[in-house]
């Protein structure tokens, strides 16, 4: 099952768009790895993870489409994780797989769609259009569901979103050759119930968040995002629950311009740490 990083960039992407700081501009000038889009993920063909503002470009840019897409797991409904036109623009198509796409949120997330698709106030005609598209899964925290061929457990990550009720989904995920991945994009530290549901499980592949990968000023157990040094502290947990081993491999992901590394500076840093980790860049693949 190939999986492609669609984009690997956090809120403001890389660069952001209105600023021009020394990192930002160092960016522009080397191009290249160091361009990164809002974080999406495709998995197999026909699962992907959030839906970027960046989508539309980034299918081009990395010789994909939606057409075979059939389940979409949101981590949360912040804009650079979802975007509404990536769901709607299927109305758009004129030939399409006919197959409904699923999408799976956790319930706060769904009363927020809900709340946009008002917004929007469709006529009683797209309402009807858009419910033969489109079905709704409402996640529970530390749930199991069924995506196609893929088992997908509801991790509660160390990240809120719209207030106290909505906390951002990462998501454990088995795939049909049984090896399990979990893409754990938007969090900091995990908070003890989380530890408790992951202890006793191994993973083959871990994505995790590293936002503010060269930032030392949040300390090793920080809130909402993680840094490097935040990273080696939930490798270090996971080791340490026989989460991870040496046999997981390890990809950081979800970078914000200001953090004072380049995306080589960011690897080196890691390849000087106790863990084998790899910085991924918006087009890695993996199979």
């Amino acid at each position: 099952m190939d999986i492609i990083f669609l984009g690997t960039g956090a809120a403001e992407g890389v660069p952001a768009a209105y600023c021009r700081c020394s990192d930002c501009e160092g960016v522009r000038k080397r191009g290249g790895n160091e361009i990164r889009t809002r974080s999406s993920l495709r998995l197999g063909p026909s699962c992907q993870i959030d839906l970027s503002p960046d989508l539309y470009w980034q299918m081009l840019r990395h010789g994909v489409d939606m057409h075979e897409v059939e389940h979409v797991l949101i981590t949360h409904t912040h804009s650079d994780h979802f975007s509404l036109s990536g769901l709607t623009d299927k109305t758009m198509a004129r030939v399409t797989n006919e197959k409904p796409v699923h999408l799976y949120l956790s319930r706060p997330a769904s009363a927020y769609l809900e709340q946009l698709v008002e917004l929007k106030e469709p006529s009683l005609g797209e309402r009807k259009r858009l419910s033969e598209l489109f079905t709704i899964t409402r996640l529970e925290y530390f749930g199991e569901y069924r995506a196609g061929d893929l088992v997908v457990e509801t991790i509660k990550a160390n990240h809120t979103v719209r207030g106290e009720d909505e906390y951002a989904v990462n998501y454990l995920i088995t795939m049909p050759d049984a090896r399990k991945l979990l893409y754990a994009l938007d969090t900091g530290y995990y908070r003890e119930e989380t530890w408790e549901y992951l202890r006793g499980r191994r993973i083959d592949l871990l994505v995790m968040d590293c936002t503010f990968a060269g930032r030392t000023d949040r300390g090793p157990f920080a809130d909402g995002h993680l840094a490097i040094d935040s990273f080696h502290s939930m490798l270090e947990r996971m080791a340490n629950i026989g989460f991870v081993n040496s046999r997981t491999k390890i990809v950081a992901s979800h970078f914000n311009p200001h953090q004072g590394l380049t995306h080589d500076g960011i690897q080196q840093a890691f390849d000087a740490g106790p863990f084998d980790v790899v910085v991924a860049h918006d087009g890695m693949r993996l199979e």
